[in-house]
């Protein structure tokens, strides 16, 4: 070790801070992260940091090949960790956190897709890898001992620059001019728990991220508090009286359930409006379309979508933010206006959850049965069991149903119009009734000959679209002919005027690239997150066709549905808002805890903001809107966690006894 204290010391330091350091730029310039900012300079300290500290370790070994092998081995790592995240956030949307597999299942599914959602740019990240290999085996001309030169000044040196830099980062995080005054999550609470991934690999880098995560694996780390508000004034026979969310927090032991219970209870109550029971007593089916994007409103297309906006209510500025397991999640939010848990298949995850709140208990509450259908096999998904836990009364699958499953193998996904067909005898035979149905024709993949994919082609020959853009078409055309078949099968049993129909899309086409998605729109699918745009219609052939230009997503169909039918429901317990409410924010919250509305747009791993018009807001509304969205994602995610609605219901219950 004497030998190796010696001015190679810092040459080593050197030399690895600047390939360790490069890894971090170039993927900063691949995720268009800015370069000149504080979060470089906090950056490059901790690669610095870790660098010296790692060539502090490597002291014991006196071969210089050793100690560059080892840390050749580490910028392999390192640099493999950010090719899979960069993969990840173009694949599905967000990065991986090492606590959960969820997009690892996504991408090991359709491995192929994933390899091919890269970009050119992407394989930038392993040109520093690479040229320390290069740099490694080229002669080293200066010698490991050096005489006469003094070590223990070196070391202290290094000691002493070590923690000057330690110092430099922790004030990095709390310095008041090295934050970002609109910042979703202060950096202080992000480094004790990086919760929001975007922020944290924006802030602290991609390998940071990584120890942090790690971290998490095995400390939970201290919860935050959370200033809640008051309760809210409450009008009479609106859910949960304030007398008895009071007893409920008052007698709570827990200090999550009661932080939850105190968040829930101060939330503003919805009122009713004019539209309150306008489709009280009649049926209603939801169909959750998959890969149904922006495109279907194409008329010449898609005729029986259009037939639907010609008597139903459209809302033309609607998103379906994507994400970790884009169907399954978008699909649990709409059943229960609640926020999925970021980076987990929410229902996969947690399926003995309950939810008294969720659509098919509001619904079975007044009276309804209500049901669910899927014409596939719980592969991916545990349907069969979290449909039961969410209130259905009997889940459908493709086997359930007689759907033939060894005539659709993967790729070639059943035919949704044989699932209306199929579905329909089960979902009308008692009445009134309430149905989910989740398609599935218009999965990808879509470079393969398949039934679907191949069905319609010929429509689309002449078109500027690329064969993977057609397939898809064709397949997504399979589904509005299921859309027609089920107008037209419950035309033929005299109930479709006396049923509601409300239809969304879960996810863009993230099967297509970027590219070829881009064929189908003459706006920007890159701008902000356009590429999220989905359908969403009510339908009723009774009612006059309307179209609504609110921004909204899936978090808010529950409680607009549970408003119009007039049942009974506490608006408190949803993160979603009644879109035909005068007092409707009009905000939509994305995976990543971005936002937009008519006023602006909030890029929240940048911390940026772009106003849309003339309105500004201050910069006292805007932490208070920030905090509403974090509060909101965190909430969500701590009830999910604790399965609060199963205690909140049971406590109710007692209350009830009690009484």
């Amino acid at each position: 070790m004497k030998k190796y204290l010696n001015k190679n010391l810092w040459r080593e330091i050197i030399t690895n801070f600047l390939f360790f350091f490069s890894l971090e730029v170039i993927f900063r310039v691949i995720e268009n992260y800015e370069i000149i900012s504080y979060s470089t300079l906090r950056i490059a300290m901790f690669c610095f940091l870790f660098s010296a500290i790692l060539q502090l370790i490597l002291c014991t070994s006196k071969n210089a090949k050793n100690r560059q092998t080892i840390f050749e081995i580490i910028l392999g790592i390192a640099s493999l960790y950010a090719f899979i995240q960069i993969g990840l956030k173009g694949f599905v949307g967000m990065y991986m956190s090492l606590g959960t597999t969820s997009q690892a299942g996504a991408v090991t599914s359709f491995i192929f897709n994933f390899f091919k959602s890269y970009r050119f740019l992407d394989f930038m990240i392993w040109i520093p890898f690479i040229l320390f290999v290069v740099y490694k085996r080229i002669p080293q001309k200066w010698s490991n001992d050096i005489k006469n030169h003094n070590s223990k000044m070196e070391l202290i040196g290094v000691v002493i620059s070590i923690c000057a830099i330690a110092i430099g980062y922790h004030y990095s995080l709390e310095l008041e001019f090295m934050q970002n005054d609109i910042q979703l999550i202060p950096n202080k609470i992000l480094f004790k728990n990086p919760s929001n991934s975007a922020i944290a690999v924006n802030q602290f880098g991609i390998s940071t991220y990584a120890l942090l995560d790690i971290k998490q694996l095995f400390f939970r780390g201290t919860n935050q508090t959370f200033e809640l508000e008051p309760l809210q004034e409450q009008n009479e026979n609106h859910g949960i009286s304030n007398e008895i969310w009071n007893q409920l927090i008052k007698e709570e032991k827990s200090s999550e359930i009661k932080t939850l219970h105190q968040y829930f209870a101060g939330r503003n109550v919805t009122i009713k409006n004019e539209y309150t029971g306008y489709f009280k007593g009649k049926n209603i089916i939801f169909v959750l379309m998959e890969t149904a994007g922006d495109i279907l409103n194409n008329e010449e297309y898609f005729p029986n979508f259009a037939k639907m906006k010609k008597n139903g209510w459209y809302f033309e500025n609607h998103y379906s933010p994507r994400q970790a397991c884009a169907t399954a999640d978008n699909e649990f939010s709409g059943l229960t206006s609640l926020y999925a848990v970021q980076n987990k298949c929410t229902g996969n995850t947690y399926p003995k959850n309950t939810y008294f709140q969720s659509a098919f208990n509001l619904f079975r509450n007044a009276d309804y049965k209500a049901t669910s259908y899927h014409d596939y096999l719980d592969e991916f998904y545990d349907r069969s069991v979290y449909h039961l836990t969410l209130g259905s009364e009997k889940y459908y699958d493709a086997d359930s149903l007689g759907i033939d499953m060894k005539r659709y193998i993967n790729p070639n996904w059943p035919d949704d119009v044989e699932f209306i067909e199929k579905a329909i005898p089960y979902i009308t035979s008692e009445k009134p009734f309430m149905a989910w149905m989740t398609t599935v024709t218009a999965h990808f993949p879509y470079i393969y000959e398949t039934e679907t994919g191949d069905m319609y082609l010929e429509k689309f020959k002449d078109t500027k679209y690329s064969l993977e853009v057609q397939r898809y078409l064709s397949k997504l055309k399979r589904t509005d002919d299921a859309l027609g078949k089920l107008m037209d099968l419950l035309e033929e049993k005299n109930i479709l005027n006396d049923t509601v129909i409300v239809a969304y899309g879960d996810h863009y086409a993230y099967g297509l690239s970027k590219e070829m998605n881009q064929e189908m729109y003459d706006y920007d699918i890159e701008e902000f997150h356009e590429i999220d745009r989905t359908p969403l219609i009510i339908y009723n052939p009774g009612i006059e066709g309307k179209v609504f230009s609110q921004k909204t997503s899936y978090i808010n169909i529950l409680p607009t549905i549970a408003n119009l039918f007039e049942l009974e429901y506490d608006s408190r317990l949803y993160f979603g808002e009644d879109l035909l409410d005068k007092n409707y924010s009009g905000r939509v919250i994305f995976a990543d805890n971005s936002w937009e509305d008519n006023i602006a747009r909030y890029y929240v791993d940048t911390g940026t903001l772009e106003y849309l018009g003339k309105e500004k807001y201050t910069s006292e509304e805007l932490r208070k809107i920030n905090q509403e969205v974090y509060y909101k994602k965190q909430m969500s995610k701590l009830a999910i966690e604790n399965n609060y609605f199963d205690i909140l219901q049971k406590e109710l219950e007692e209350k009830k006894k009690e009484e």
